[in-house]
């Protein structure tokens, strides 16, 4: 039997979310925000305009008051408008909300209509999800490489800040806006590697074959080269959680705790590790700057840790703040230093001090207090506040916060109660002894939107995560 145009534009989601800002379509900008189009977004909309004659379909199998549930959140976001400071902004992200929950619907109507007909439609998507991240993790580490030899960033596609002037090794945000988006991107195969070798997922995979643990390495690797620190620590807490669920509790824990398959885990974790952490110090020795093997690798440690542990060359150390040169004429007289010495305060601080002005933003007005200052206007609410300090187009890069000032607690206790409701009612079929795998993924994700606040960019913490559902 033929497959309708929507199964198929389902199996490329896992790919087109790869491409969140490259290509782009740019529509215009104002003094608020940039209008610009993604693939992710040209999907979402043809997915659900696929997707409509199969309304009646959905009311039926999900009945009135799941449906009132999946869309409580933009129903709140419509009303919002009404108060919102920034229209335009506002109406663009509600529809996203109202395109995201019926594509969650639809996704997971799929994924009941083709479970039914046979396993393999799980094996099918896991290979959807797999593959590109292989193809687009081989781009990151050409992007690196071409910048490495001296190719211009606007060939390579690295962002501004990416490039190895800035540590001395590049960090690639792929297609994507930003490095910490592309390691995003990455942490929902990277744990379903790690949950592979564990599982006999492909049924006629019993023994653990070389080339998942190879797979698993090169994402692992590829995830810790982005440089990423909300990504990684994310999926490292995920992949805990994931690996706990899977063996607690149980009869004989001495076994879990032993043997090949276990120490398989934690192993390639750090090993990937290892390697990510070697080529950004060969990328140093052999890249554009002067920095060295050693301070490459060392100021990645810096940085990783918050300035926690500090291994670097003296030199390095005595510069301030991680600010290797910044001063102008030093940087004209030595074009060949790194702009960073390691550990960066001023981007951990920033983001706290955006969390802090959105907070006290938030509690300026009772109106704000209660019903929020409206969807997608943060920006323009702490410009009001604060006009001194905050822009127009800023964002509040938390995403909690972000809907605390954008919502109001009226929105806020409309969103944990929709979420409280989805997560029972997942519980039963999809509890985390039986689906560990989209827990830890949950998980992660919940951590990483502490880390940044929007859509567009991060459609994947959306539409991924259903399609790892189990079949029953």
């Amino acid at each position: 039997m033929r497959k309708p145009i929507r199964y198929y534009l389902l199996l490329i989601l896992p790919a087109v979310l790869f491409f969140s800002y490259h290509p782009i379509i740019t529509l215009g900008t104002n003094n608020t925000m940039n209008l610009e189009l993604s693939l992710p977004e040209i999907w979402l909309a043809l997915f659900s305009l696929m997707s409509l004659p199969y309304s009646k379909k959905l009311w039926r199998q999900f009945g009135w008051r799941n449906i009132l549930l999946a869309f409580a959140i933009p129903l709140y976001s419509s009303v919002s408008i009404i108060w919102s400071g920034n229209r335009l902004r506002a109406i663009l992200t509600t529809g996203l909300l109202w395109l995201i929950a019926f594509s969650i619907l639809n996704i997971i109507q799929i994924l009941r209509d083709n479970h039914r007909k046979g396993s393999s439609f799980q094996e099918i998507l896991y290979k959807a999800i797999l593959i590109p991240a292989v193809i687009v993790s081989l781009f990151c580490w050409l992007q690196s490489t071409l910048d490495v030899a001296g190719v211009a960033r606007e060939n390579t596609l690295l962002c501004l800040g990416c490039t190895s002037q800035s540590f001395g090794f590049p960090h690639p945000n792929g297609f994507a806006i930003e490095p910490q988006f592309m390691g995003n991107l990455l942490i929902v195969p990277t744990l379903l590697c790690y949950y592979l070798l564990k599982t006999s997922a492909y049924k006629k995979q019993r023994k653990i074959k070389i080339h998942l643990i190879v797979l698993t390495l090169f994402l692992n690797a590829t995830l810790f080269f982005t440089f990423s620190r909300g990504a990684i620590y994310a999926f490292a807490i995920g992949l805990v959680v994931e690996r706990l669920l899977m063996i607690w509790p149980t009869k004989s824990m001495k076994s879990k705790f032993t043997g090949f398959k276990f120490w398989l885990v934690p192993v390639l974790f750090c090993l990937a590790f290892v390697i990510s952490l070697s080529v950004q110090g060969f990328f140093s020795a052999i890249g554009p700057t002067d920095d060295t093997f050693f301070s490459g690798i060392t100021k990645s440690i810096h940085q990783l840790s918050l300035g926690k542990i500090d291994l670097r060359p003296t030199d390095i150390k005595n510069s301030s703040d991680g600010v290797q040169n910044d001063d102008p004429d030093d940087l004209m007289n030595d074009p060949q230093a790194s702009s960073f010495s390691g550990y960066v305060a001023e981007s951990t601080e920033r983001r706290l001090d955006l969390n802090q002005y959105a907070m006290d933003t938030w509690k300026s007005s009772a109106q704000y207090i209660w019903v929020g200052a409206g969807i997608g206007s943060a920006g323009i609410a702490m410009n009001r506040y604060m006009p001194e300090v905050i822009g127009a187009k800023e964002i509040v890069q938390n995403e909690y916060v972000s809907l605390l000032l954008e919502t109001g607690i009226i929105g806020y206790i409309i969103i944990v109660a929709v979420v409280y409701c989805i997560v029972r009612k997942l519980w039963k079929n999809n509890n985390p002894r039986t689906n560990p795998l989209f827990w830890s993924v949950i998980l992660s994700f919940a951590l990483t939107v502490l880390f940044f606040s929007g859509l567009p960019n991060a459609l994947q913490i959306y539409l991924l995560p259903p399609l790892l559902l189990s079949r029953k």
